[in-house]
């Protein structure tokens, strides 16, 4: 049976596996640099920019994601909206169909997209007895269905959301105040997951999946990993956040190592962090792409996505709501004390051979 990430990421494992995890040392060098032709050149889709009026500063664009090669942007402005953005160069292709979509205090808040393409919209509630929506998109073209309309029984939940998985192993977790966990739906059912340990709220701003049985939430000032089966969550790690207003979060693998790249929903600064100990994360970079008086982000909501251009490059979106969209070019070099290590191993496996 595969061993899921956290057993993977014990520190007990380190200083057999891990040399340079364990001297706090990562095994990549990473850097982000504006994506320059994004946002007119300077990697930033700025509130308005050259007029546009889907991306603003009155709280109605909080969540967008990566998908199909391209941006997907969820916009109140002037009705329900979900936009779709050239991945390169952040020009408005059109939007996604959006009839018959209705209900909860947001009709859509959130975004994501799977696997198979599949894109998914969830709405906004904040009472316990109004049902949670979330919508489906089979392509660009096509109408939207109702994938869940359901009632998971918390007070206030669609300011986080994440997808993982396709088809019908597709996996969707959202979140909220007012509750010490999340909601999860998949095959049709939904289950309101308890991780004991945690207060309310703590996976509210921010929330990604490791894989379909680990999150990592935070509502500012801690990183709450939790691993859950249907309705039982277990709290496995928690680590301080580099500032309390850092709590925005997306989670990949690059190069064989697993990163956290996070937002601050106050200052829109990008990091991007080593978690292969996460308890002992290595901040790789941290940059930003905005310039000037930012205005503020109130409800410290948002989102940051990972992504690859048709080139196959990887990288980084990242949007702190009422200040525009930053897009990265993300470069990863493997550091020499991989290819010390890789020599060694192989040069003993040679005297090894010789005997």
């Amino acid at each position: 049976m595969k061993s899921s990430p956290l057993k993977r990421w014990s520190p007990l494992l380190l200083p057999v596996l891990l040399p340079g995890a364990m001297l706090g040392q990562s095994n990549i060098s990473l850097t982000l640099s504006p994506l320059t032709s994004f946002g007119g050149g300077d990697g930033w889709l700025a509130p308005g920019e050259g007029g546009y009026a889907f991306l603003g500063t009155s709280n109605n664009e909080r969540g967008f994601a990566f998908g199909n090669g391209q941006l997907y942007l969820v916009s109140r402005a002037g009705g329900v909206n979900v936009r779709i953005l050239n991945a390169a160069t952040g020009a408005d292709l059109g939007g996604l169909n959006t009839s018959g979509i209705t209900g909860g205090t947001f009709a859509l808040n959130m975004v994501g997209v799977a696997g198979d393409g599949a894109i998914y919209a969830g709405n906004l509630t904040t009472s316990a007895s109004s049902p949670f929506k979330v919508y489906r998109w089979d392509s660009d073209g096509a109408t939207p269905t109702v994938a869940y309309n359901v009632n998971p029984g918390l007070p206030r939940i669609g300011d986080s959301f994440a997808v993982i998985g396709s088809g019908a192993s597709t996996v969707i977790a959202a979140s909220g105040s007012g509750s010490s966990g999340f909601a999860t739906f998949s095959n049709g059912e939904a289950a309101a997951v308890s991780v004991p340990g945690t207060a309310s709220g703590d996976f509210r701003l921010g929330l990604t999946f490791v894989d379909a049985n680990t999150v990592v939430g935070t509502q500012g000032g801690s990183w709450r990993i939790a691993q859950f089966t249907g309705s039982s969550g277990t709290l496995a790690l928690t680590t301080p956040t580099s500032s309390t207003s850092e709590r925005l979060l997306a989670y990949n693998v690059v190069g064989g190592v697993p990163l956290l790249a996070t937002a601050d929903t106050v200052s829109s600064l990008v990091r991007v962090y080593d978690v292969t100990n996460p308890g002992s994360p290595i901040l790789l970079d941290d940059e930003k792409t905005v310039s000037g008086t930012l205005t503020g982000n109130g409800n410290g909501t948002g989102a940051v996505a990972w992504g690859t251009l048709p080139d196959g490059s990887p990288v980084l979106y990242a949007m702190s709501s009422n200040q525009g969209i930053q897009a990265f070019a993300v470069t990863v070099v493997p550091e020499p004390t991989t290819y010390v290590l890789l020599a060694l191993g192989l040069g003993s496996l040679w005297l090894y051979r010789r005997r």
